[in-house]
């Protein structure tokens, strides 16, 4: 067998070059561990997220289902026409509630999927506010709330009259809900530096410092016991936040004087730089199709 002399020194950088691949091998080990340990919380924490996302859902949607069903009953019995009509602003009031649960509830998952485009058209911010007041009728009559709306907007906005109507929506019922009985509300458009602003005013108890990072959360819900019911999904601001964001956007709070304040930006879109699909995206609203390509509402 053939012996081979190995100087002390050629021995010690062997040794050094086999612990140095040696510790690498056991860094690259930790690693992953590492990497399967936090791929194993997170894959806890989605479980759990659904799991609460389902208990929500149960809880959100049996009580007003149960009252639908039961009202639905009272009216094949009820004939009185007074009690009737009462049966029927209650149907509409939990229906309206489901309705808007789920428009949030969609855009959420779209969201989520990365499956929310942009479809714009020439806006007249009145119209998508008319609509959004009519919406939250029972709720806005229920506290005897007044609801002004002022725009400053000279031309029509080029923006996706869709996500604007979500986001209005999201806006007013909060603003609704955390104002005190026989309140003002205010809705203003204007445009500024360039970008289409929504202000949204309300005389209510306000947003708790607090919660006030917390609140653009999915499932955060802020309930005071004071003006709010303790109901609601929580996605409604978190929504909010990424459809304004999707129009290279924003949004913000803020106290001013004893009105609570929630500031949405959305950029100016030019008309030109807009595709023919992004000009002929679907809408909501009626529209009529202008020479320029765009939706006119």
């Amino acid at each position: 067998m053939e012996i081979i002399n190995i100087s002390d020194q050629e021995l010690l950088k062997e040794i050094g070059r086999r612990f140095e691949e040696k510790s690498a091998s056991i860094a690259e080990m930790e690693f992953m561990t590492k990497k399967l340990l936090e791929m194993n919380e997170r894959s806890k924490e989605v479980e759990a997220a659904k799991s609460y996302f389902l208990s929500l859902i149960k809880n959100e949607f049996n009580n007003p289902l149960s009252s639908l069903l039961s009202l639905a009953k009272k009216i094949k019995k009820d004939v009185d026409v007074e009690r009737l009509d009462a049966i029927g602003s209650m149907m509409r009031s939990e229906l309206t509630y489901l309705d808007f649960s789920l428009k949030n509830i969609f855009a959420a998952s779209e969201i989520e999927y990365g499956e929310m485009g942009n479809d714009f058209a020439r806006i007249t911010p009145e119209d998508v506010a008319d609509e959004t007041i009519e919406y939250f009728g029972h709720l806005i009559k229920e506290k005897s709330l007044t609801v002004r709306v002022k725009n400053t907007i000279e031309d029509k906005m080029i923006t996706d009259g869709q996500k604007l109507y979500l986001i209005l929506l999201n806006l007013l019922s909060n603003a609704c809900e955390y104002s005190y009985p026989n309140a003002d509300i205010n809705i203003i458009f204007a445009s500024e530096n360039g970008f289409y602003t929504l202000r949204v005013e309300d005389f209510g108890e306000g947003v708790y410092e607090a919660h006030s990072k917390n609140i653009y959360n999915r499932f955060y819900k802020h309930n005071t016991g004071k003006t709010r019911p303790g109901q609601g999904l929580g996605l409604g601001l978190s929504v909010v936040k990424e459809l304004a964001e999707s129009l290279d956007g924003s949004i913000d709070h803020f106290r001013e004087d004893d009105k609570t304040v929630f500031l949405v930006k959305l950029a100016h879109k030019d008309k030109a730089s807009l595709s023919l699909s992004e000009g002929l995206g679907s809408d909501e609203f009626f529209a009529e199709v202008s020479d320029s390509g765009l939706m006119e509402f």
